[in-house]
């Protein structure tokens, strides 16, 4: 059966992709609103409030126990988590199909009856406290909030998703729970399933939720301003980061999505792909290359990045320039496009499998305002596209003038 898309009575939108041949069912409740809506200087203090509730969901409701829930999960072999991204919430879980009635109401408990106590709170505050100060630790991680605060400067799009730990130590439980009633209990609320569901039976639960009156003017962010340019973020980790990035232009079409997700697998997103036979392969200049786009509401990137030692970083520099240069000259070949449409189909087909990434993918087609196809649809869609499509793609994409190129490490070579 086809994807659906319905408005509730109650203005939850529900979108599904009944799969009579599984047995399991993918649940997703997605909140458009993640660190981008939120202000740093705002009267009222909220900086962290969406990864906060995001925590608070499993902290106990009107009937059931943090416990409760996570036994309520346990013992039907169902597994149920959430993240917070920079424009999105998500609360999902994955469960037997014929558990899909009792997992669903749970999961409008958690969201609309939540208790926020004051003992959950402040546990969980040292939880998330301890959540950002492990981040620190991880290079990697540490490197894309900051490069993002140097690409998006001084703009909600380039905040940490989680804050810093002096923000959350402000956060009082008045302030978290005005942003769980705000954008979790009354506002947007869209719910993708995937799986073996009876889509009648989840249109009745669903309905049975109170009306959501959210006003769009809450969930209205300005388009970010992209800073190009060159620059160096000190940092205490023994390998340096580079990024080269360039802005996407929003909103980011269909059609352009389609065009970077085989460019990016011609780019470096693939062991046989451009960059990773160049700098890795070739030259053995260091471990972790990769390209990679995002797509926020606000904001877009696509980059490329390296992790290297200190003394090869200008060399790198060079080599991702040659080689994006190159792209941009001579363009792709016939060749690299039927790979890259071979290695999209493959990625599809295996996605297709697993009904919690045809549910993740129902949402992010959803949130893009792209059409709701079925995976083999968008086979289809990515056959038509030509070598002529990618390359202007690439001359319209990677320019000079936009770029930003920032490494996150240690002071290296000469002033560039």
């Amino acid at each position: 059966m086809s994807v659906q898309q319905k408005i509730l009575s109650n203005n939850i939108i529900l979108v599904t992709e009944p799969i009579a041949t599984v047995k399991t069912v993918a649940i997703g409740f997605w909140f458009p609103v993640g660190s981008v809506n939120e202000s740093y200087g705002a009267v009222i203090p909220n900086a962290g409030a969406t990864h906060y509730v995001e925590h608070m969901l499993f902290k106990g409701t009107q009937t059931k126990s943090a416990f409760d829930i996570a036994r309520s999960f346990d013992q039907i072999g169902g597994y149920i988590n959430a993240f917070t991204e920079r424009d999105t919430t998500c609360l999902y879980a994955i469960v037997p199909a014929l558990k899909i009635t009792y997992a669903l109401k749970i999961m409008c408990e958690m969201v609309t009856d939540s208790v926020f106590t004051a003992e959950e709170l402040e546990k969980e505050r040292k939880v998330i406290e301890s959540e950002i100060i492990a981040s620190h630790d991880d290079p990697e991680e540490s490197a894309f909030d900051a490069v993002y605060a140097a690409l998006w400067k001084d703009q909600s799009i380039s905040r940490s998703i989680s804050a810093s730990e002096h923000d959350v130590k402000k956060l009082k439980r008045d302030d978290i729970l005005y942003w769980y009633k705000k954008y979790f209990q009354n506002g947007k609320l869209v719910v993708t399933i995937s799986g073996n569901v009876d889509v009648n039976e989840v249109e009745r639960i669903l309905s049975m939720q109170p009306v959501r009156n959210s006003d769009e003017a809450d969930y209205n962010v300005p388009d970010a301003v992209w800073s190009s340019g060159q620059s160096l973020i000190t940092a205490p980790f023994q390998q340096n980061q580079i990024f080269v990035a360039y802005p996407l232009l929003i909103p980011f079409k269909e059609k352009n999505c389609t065009f970077w997700t085989l460019l990016n697998a011609i780019i470096g997103d693939t062991m046989s792909s451009r960059l990773f036979q160049r700098i890795r392969e070739d030259q053995g200049y260091c471990y972790n290359v990769y390209s990679f786009f995002s797509v926020y509401k606000n904001a877009g990137l696509v980059c490329a990045y390296a992790a290297v030692e200190k003394n090869n970083t200008e060399r790198v520099i060079d080599e991702l320039h040659e080689e994006l240069k190159n792209l941009v000259t001579y363009g792709v070949t016939e060749k690299e496009l039927h790979d890259a449409k071979a290695h999209v189909w493959g990625e599809e087909i295996i996605a297709s499998e697993d009904v919690e990434s045809r549910m993740k993918r129902l949402a992010r087609l959803y949130f893009s305002d792209y059409s709701l196809c079925s995976p083999e649809e968008y086979i289809e869609t990515i056959r038509s596209v030509t070598v002529a499509d990618l390359n202007e793609e690439l001359v319209r994409v990677i320019d000079e003038k936009q770029e930003a190129l920032v490494v996150y490490g240690r002071k290296y070579g000469k002033k560039r």
